[in-house]
Order: structure tokens, then C-alpha cells, then sequence
């Protein structure tokens, strides 16, 4: 290889590039020091996106994302593949990638990278969920279930495909390392925050307040685990004691489908319709300013197997922006946060939602507490942080002159 020229890295996610952070952290790492990198995802489905950074091209497929249950589900996981398969072979004998970097979910999507696997390309499988583990929290069903078992299949053959594997916690690995994955290939980096969209330098940038509203913010996936229809039963709670009182939904998608429309009418039913403004899906540069704008942010995820360990990456972000937070007590969140940082509730309880809202709106000094503390939680979960153990990994994976290449920043000009 050249030790001239920059790495032609290729990244495939199911998902809009523009908006995940994780992918995003990858991949402007990678070209901050001087690699090319091509992102391989579906299309966006808004009309507003980030442009595109120096060093990285990103191929939309005539594909929208649309949240889908059931075979609806497994046709588009399985329609993308394929799509993915084709472009990526494409692309692949164009530029004879050195790395493919493929991100989670499906597993499967590992095997679109099959001709340049065969070549002798690096090919990592990035975890950013446990299928087996998600199909349990969304199906409501146990290991032995036989959708379960052919996942667990799925995952198994995925990891043993892969040069190496990512995943973004700690209880992941554990719960891939029992069924048999090998510790020593799994790599742990978690997923920060994007300094340069989500920081805050003055807490007199937060507005006070808006249109003299107290709002309420609930950020990305609109599904029953994530707790939304637990947020609108505890708005009418406290509807009487915060007459002010907003909920602001900021989904994932344009297409939240069933989940979404269920939480919407329940609103109506409680006679809270008119306090809920769902908003489009934002660029994570964008996410910012609605988070300035709101009073809680509120992450109300119902307790399970998944949602336990899984950490979502709007807790970071709105950490970073200063925004307190009230959210369900789970596991993941009470190891990296504890209860000086985060105002915990129990799982599915509007009531105790309702009650902590409450005490938050009454005590802008508990607010300012919350916020200061998870705001210096969130400054140990950097990429910086992470950065080094991506480095070592892409070094141990590619030869000495491609790594080299690669530490170095060479541009080939």
C-alpha cells in the first residue's frame, strides 16, 4: 500500500447519517485526519440535513426509513441489505476499500461486505444494540422464543464473519461474550456527545422560558419501550398544577408510525392534545437549540431486559446542553449518572413522572443542580476518550503503512 495516500474507509448503517451521532463521531474522526470515508445508509427523509463534511461521501439509497413491526420489518431490513450488497460491491471494486465498518441493525448487513471479505479486507461489525436482546424487549417474549434462537443464529455467524467486533457498553459485550463471541475480539467505545453541536459555555444562554411555557422535551425513537405514552398521562396529571405546561416530541423519523399515532390519541382522550407539538426530525446540529429552548428533558423508558443497559444518546447530548433531565431508573444510567445528576422515577409510573416534574418546575435550584452535575458526568464520556481505542484498533487491523498512514493524517497531497 501507498503510505502516501489516505485510507478508503466505507461505513453501512440503516439509518440517516446525518442524524446519528455515533456513526458521525466515526466518521469525522477518521476525516479529521485526512481519510476518505464513504457512508452507505438510506435516504433522508427530510428536506433539511447537514451538509457534507470534507472527506466524506455519503451514498444515499432510494430507500426511507419507516418504523415497521412484524415482516413489514424484516422485508425493509431485508430490501436494504440487499441494496447495500450492491452498492457496496460496487463501490468496493472501484476503490478496493482497506476497512468496512458496518454498524448494527441488522446483524446481517455484515455480509454486504462479502467481495471485499473475501479479498482479505478488515471488516468490523459495530454492536450498537443486541439483537436478541431488542427483538426480546420489543416482542415482549424470552430467550427461548424461535425468533429469539434464529437472532441469537444471526448474531453468532455476524461475529464470526467479522475481523473484529464494537459494541457501546460494557453489559453488551457481556451479553454477546454468552453466547459465545470471544472477548478478546469485542471492543467497548461508547458514544459521546458531539462536542462541537452539543456544548454549552454560559448557562445565561438558556432562554427563559418560551412564550412563558414550562417545556417538556422527548427526543428520538417514538416506540411503547421508550416510555412517550407514560409522558402524556403524566401531562395530565399536571396539567392543574402547571397550567404553562408543553410537551415537545422531537422523533427519530418521519415515519414513527403506530407508536406514535397511539400516543397522540391517547393525548386526546386525556384532553391534553393541545398541549403536544410534535416536531420533523432535526440534524444533530440543530438539536441544540431545541434543547435551549426546553425547561426537562424527559426519557421515561420502560425497565427490561434491553432498555436496562442500553444507553441512549440523547442523555449525553442533553447533559452537554445543560438540560435537566428526569428519566426511568435504569441500570446503565444510575452506574454513569447516580441520583445527583438525574431526577430517577420508577419504570411505567406517570405518577411518580408527574410528582418529580412537579418538584422541578416548583425548585429551579434543584434544575440548575441536576443539570451542573450531569453536565460534569457527561465531561468523562468524551470522544477524545474513546478516539485512542478506535486508533489501536484500526492499527491492529490494518498493515504497519496503512496504520501509519492513518495516525499520521496523511492527505496524499
Amino acid at each position: 500500500m501507498d503510505s502516501c495516500r489516505p485510507l478508503k474507509i466505507c461505513m453501512l448503517v440503516n439509518s440517516v447519517y446525518e442524524r446519528h451521532a455515533r456513526v458521525r463521531c466515526y466518521a469525522e474522526h477518521l476525516a479529521d485526519h485526512g481519510q476518505q470515508v464513504d457512508i452507505v445508509c438510506p435516504a433522508s427523509d427530510g428536506e433539511s440535513d447537514s451538509p457534507q463534511r470534507h472527506g466524506i461521501r455519503v451514498y444515499a439509497l432510494p430507500i426511507r426509513r419507516y418504523r415497521l413491526e412484524g415482516l413489514g420489518l424484516v422485508f425493509n431490513w431485508a430490501f436494504c441489505a440487499v441494496m447495500m450488497f450492491l452498492w457496496v460491491t460496487r463501490l468496493d471494486l472501484k476503490n478496493r476499500y482497506d476497512l468496512i465498518h458496518v454498524h448494527n441493525i441488522p446483524d446481517f448487513l455484515i455480509f454486504c461486505a462479502l467481495l471485499p471479505r473475501l479479498r482479505g479486507c478488515p471488516v468490523i461489525l459495530d454492536v450498537h444494540d443486541p439483537v436478541p436482546e431488542l427483538a426480546r424487549s420489543k416482542l415482549r417474549v424470552g430467550k427461548k422464543h424461535p425468533i429469539v434462537r434464529i437472532l441469537t443464529i444471526i448474531e453468532r455467524l455476524s461475529i464470526r464473519f467479522s475481523s473484529c467486533v464494537i459494541t457501546a457498553v460494557p453489559a453488551f459485550k457481556k451479553a454477546l461474550v454468552s453466547r459465545g463471541a470471544p472477548p478478546e475480539r469485542i471492543t467497548v467505545l461508547m458514544t459521546p456527545a458531539i462536542a462541537r453541536c452539543f456544548r454549552i459555555d454560559d448557562r445565561d444562554e438558556r432562554p427563559k422560558g418560551e412564550d412563558g411555557r414550562f417545556t417538556l422535551l422527548f427526543v428520538g425513537t417514538v416506540a411503547e419501550r421508550y416510555g412517550l405514552q407514560v409522558c402524556v398521562r403524566a401531562l395530565a396529571s399536571v396539567r392543574k398544577e402547571i397550567p404553562e405546561i408543553w410537551l415537545r416530541i422531537v422523533p427519530r423519523t418521519r415515519h414513527e408510525g403506530k407508536s406514535l399515532e397511539d400516543c397522540l390519541h391517547l393525548a386526546e382522550d386525556l384532553g391534553v392534545a393541545d398541549l403536544i407539538e410534535v416536531l420533523d426530525p432535526r440534524p444533530l446540529e440543530e438539536m441544540p437549540e431545541v434543547m435551549l429552548r426546553a425547561d426537562i428533558g424527559v426519557y421515561p423508558a420502560i425497565s427490561d431486559c434491553h432498555m436496562d443497559v442500553a444507553l441512549s444518546l440523547k442523555i449525553p447530548e442533553m447533559a452537554n446542553m445543560r438540560l435537566p433531565i428526569v428519566a426511568t431508573r435504569l441500570p446503565v444510567l444510575e452506574e454513569l449518572y447516580g441520583d445527583d445528576a438525574i431526577a430517577f422515577v420508577p419504570s411505567d409510573d406517570h405518577e411518580a413522572l408527574a410528582s418529580k416534574i412537579l418538584e422541578l418546575y416548583r425548585s429551579a435550584e434543584l434544575r440548575e443542580t441536576l443539570a451542573d452535575n450531569a453536565l460534569r458526568r457527561s465531561s468523562t464520556l468524551t470522544w477524545e476518550r474513546q478516539s485512542d481505542r478506535y486508533d489501536k484498533l484500526l492499527a491492529s487491523l490494518l498493515p504497519p503503512c496503512a496504520s501509519e498512514t492513518r495516525c499520521n493524517g496523511n492527505s496524499g497531497s
